[in-house]
């Protein structure tokens, strides 16, 4: 599997796909910070996210502005999926990077299948996350369920890997000890490109591992939290 770190420098468009819960919405962020601290290109985050009201990429676009990284997004009606404008030039323009924070059901999913023929091309990386202590990643077959329906629908070759294992904000370190226990009855190790963990984490993780690690900054949270 390509590490994370190659990707970020030879691809420009990044789809972050996976079930709902997954934190698939702040590695999207995350994502697009780290392509725009590579300067070269203007950042665009695209949320197509239509399945839930809170903790889509959406809710940092001030905190993104201040960064210089533009979203995009329709106002939500009501379970409808709504393609948002302007996303094709974006996808073909070298000065270009996009981030696509995909909803996480097979409806959202079917929003980025009339992409695919962009979408599937070398300058652009499909992104699964996994996250093990979500509902639905009680077991293998669960988490190709639930990858295969999405995936099905979104038409994406060439799918890579990323762990998110962390219950929240206050994971510990026995929890990610226990989110990679888990992860190794999900999927090989070798298959993972790479592993998001909380910051208080990533300074000092518990343990080596065989992936590359990354801080993950938390950008959205409940309002009381801000």
């Amino acid at each position: 599997m390509i590490p994370f770190s190659e990707l970020l420098k030879t691809r420009k468009n990044f789809i972050l796909i996976g079930e709902t819960g997954s934190g698939k919405s702040e590695i999207a962020l995350n994502t697009a910070v780290m392509l725009n601290r590579a300067g070269g290109r203007t950042v665009h985050i695209f949320d197509l996210d239509q399945t839930k009201a809170m903790f889509r990429s959406r809710d940092a676009e001030a905190e993104m502005a201040r960064k210089g990284i533009t979203v995009h997004y329709m106002p939500q009606l009501l379970d409808t999926p709504v393609m948002v404008n302007g996303i094709i030039p974006h996808l073909v323009r070298p000065d270009s990077a996009s981030v696509l924070d995909v909803g996480g059901n097979e409806n959202a999913a079917r929003m980025v299948g009339c992409l695919s023929d962009y979408l599937n091309r070398e300058n652009s990386a499909a992104i699964y996350v996994i996250n093990p202590f979500r509902p639905w990643s009680g077991s293998a077959e669960n988490v190709r369920g639930t990858m295969e329906s999405v995936l099905n629908a979104c038409h994406l070759e060439n799918i890579f890997f990323i762990a998110n294992p962390t219950v929240g904000p206050e994971t510990g370190t026995e929890d990610f000890a226990e989110g990679l226990r888990r992860l190794e009855n999900l999927i090989p190790a070798e298959e993972l490109s790479a592993c998001f963990v909380t910051e208080a984490l990533a300074a000092n993780l518990p343990q080596p591992c065989v992936f590359e690690t990354y801080p993950l900054h938390r950008y959205l949270a409940h309002p009381w939290q801000v």
